[in-house]
């Protein structure tokens, strides 16, 4: 059995992912992207972006300090998350919408993403598959054997960092008790952040995650092994698709968190598709490139909220 992140086993955590009518809060112009350089989900629509050939503004949203709690964001994207898509003032969110958004309005003058009716059936299959992976968990959670990079293994043991973020957003649904839309936004948010924290630190549920990923990435091998991939294709068609998208940010993802060793083997038929998928021009420069931006910017508010915790002064 496949197991799902929280927000999309319970759909009334969550407001509806798309707006009909512009956002009078959002640019009303051009095409803007809310995002986390570090952010799996960014990730993936970043390099979708690269992969279509769109001239986007970036508008990043630092994770590491709370941003996407501030109401500003929260007006934009009520769910408190990232990435969102603005073009033109409309809003649209969740990585599927938006990648699925921008296949069916540039890939025509790119031909990147075209696919058919048949292949269309089985990119879909691949790209649910690797959205129903529980990334928060395998990113957070503690793992036996599994030293986690910094500054994650600081906060894997006990779900920490997500009970840090309960308090926070307890502390703002006080502060805008009086704004009925804030509030309800940090209300159906601090419920998400807790059921994944409930979910993350019950007794053998980090396990169960872990061998429920194995089995999925199993199925991977086999469909590399069968499919188009073992005769120069990609994942579900010859063509590089939104599969390919959505797979290539989980394992490099997988292979960040250390994860690697306990979900596939190295020299492996998935080392072979990963190694292709890094090596995509539109990989590295909406994925790579930002992570390392994305690293030299987090880190030091990670050591700053860090030594403070530990009532400790930065050195001047």
């Amino acid at each position: 059995m496949r197991l799902q992140p929280v927000y999309a086993t319970d759909p009334n955590l969550v407001d509806a992912p798309l707006t009909e009518a512009p956002n009078q809060w959002a640019p009303q112009q051009g095409i803007h992207l809310y995002h986390f350089p570090l952010s799996l989900d960014s990730q993936k629509v970043r390099q979708g972006l690269e992969e279509l050939g769109v001239q986007w503004q970036s508008h990043p949203i630092l994770l590491s300090a709370h941003q996407q709690f501030s109401p500003s964001y929260v007006r934009i994207n009520s769910r408190c998350v990232v990435p969102t898509l603005v073009i033109d003032g409309k809003v649209t969110t969740d990585t599927i919408n938006i990648l699925d958004l921008l296949g069916a309005r540039f890939s025509n003058a790119n031909q990147s993403f075209e696919t058919s009716a048949e292949e269309k059936e089985l990119v879909n299959y691949w790209v649910d598959k690797a959205a129903g992976l529980f990334i928060e968990a395998l990113t957070y959670g503690h793992i036996d054997g599994v030293k986690k990079p910094f500054p994650l293994g600081n906060a894997s043991d006990s779900g920490r960092s997500h009970q840090d973020k309960v308090d926070l957003l307890s502390g703002l649904i006080e502060t805008y008790k009086k704004d009925l839309t804030l509030k309800a936004a940090y209300e159906k948010k601090r419920a998400v952040i807790e059921a994944t924290k409930e979910a993350m630190v019950a007794p053998g549920q980090m396990s169960a995650i872990v061998d429920a990923t194995r089995v999925e990435l199993a199925d991977l091998a086999h469909q590399l092994a069968a499919g188009q991939f073992n005769h120069g294709g990609w994942l579900a068609s010859d063509a590089f698709s939104l599969a390919d998208v959505q797979w290539g940010a989980v394992l490099y993802r997988l292979q960040w968190v250390r994860l690697q060793p306990l979900l596939w083997e190295e020299g492996s038929i998935i080392s072979a598709y990963a190694e292709k998928l890094f090596a995509k021009a539109s990989f590295q420069t909406g994925v790579v490139q930002w992570s390392r931006v994305g690293r030299k910017v987090v880190l030091p508010t990670i050591r700053y909220k860090l030594l403070k915790s530990l009532g400790l002064k930065r050195d001047a």
